[in-house]
């Protein structure tokens, strides 16, 4: 079921927003229920993750120098190598 909703624009908003429907051929309030749809789920993904302010160690992110420029990318494979090797010497 739809369900209309009524909203005030600015008229800088409002502009943007009529010449972006002029220039797909499509109506305003189709633009608008495809932006509030892409951002909703943005935010929805967002949401599912750990932010910041739930995981302290994102925050160190960059704090690091290191020589190994794919650490990022491959941080499980080297850190699986460290462990391995750790084993190896205790074992």
């Amino acid at each position: 079921m739809a369900k209309t909703l009524m909203i005030t624009l600015p008229d800088n908003l409002d502009q943007a927003l009529t010449a972006q429907a002029q220039r797909l051929n499509q109506s305003p309030e189709a633009i608008v229920v495809q932006a509030l749809t892409k951002q909703l789920t943005f935010l929805s993904q967002v949401t599912s993750l750990q932010t910041v302010e739930t995981d302290p160690l994102l925050k160190l992110i960059g704090s690091l120098n290191v020589d190994i420029p794919d650490l990022a990318e491959n941080h499980d494979h080297y850190i699986g190598q460290y462990l391995y090797q750790e084993l190896q010497v205790d074992g």
